[in-house]
């Protein structure tokens, strides 16, 4: 499920011109995506999903996002893959991991490369709300 670009012309910094914080969830589960769409949607901030990690990547390369939630697990292009590709070209991005298969090594591989977050599905709706809230301002 690829949401349709929202991607406003002109668009300046991380914010739309509708003045919306923008994220982009990159999960392979279409079904939790529109979940988060409209749940995030609601909180006030610009949302786009995509089940293709390489698409998503391409995304955040082309667009501004103030923040990417990224699935570990996916194909062919994993989460953490992304996390670095993301990391060497904006370091500062804010990058918040999820897995529905957490270890000690993918904890440590999201912390060294400077994940945001790391959080564990099944995710509660309201932590990753608080997450989002610790690094953006309020939409």
């Amino acid at each position: 499920m690829d949401t349709p670009n929202t991607q406003i012309p002109g668009a300046k910094g991380g914010v739309s011109r509708m003045g919306y914080p923008r994220i982009l969830v990159i999960d392979d589960e279409e079904n939790f995506l529109g979940l988060l769409a409209k749940v995030l949607g609601k909180e006030g901030y610009e949302v786009r999903t995509t089940t293709d990690g390489a698409q998503g990547l391409q995304w955040f390369e082309d667009e501004i996002f103030d923040l990417a939630v990224v699935d570990i697990r996916m194909h062919p292009l994993d989460g953490l893959s992304i996390l670095e590709r993301i990391r060497t070209r904006r370091p500062d991005a804010k990058v918040i991991i999820m897995t529905a298969y957490p270890d000690e090594e993918s904890r440590s591989l999201a912390a060294l490369k400077s994940a945001t977050a790391y959080l564990v599905k099944p995710i509660e709706i309201d932590e990753l709300k608080l997450a989002i809230r610790r690094h953006l301002p309020a939409p």
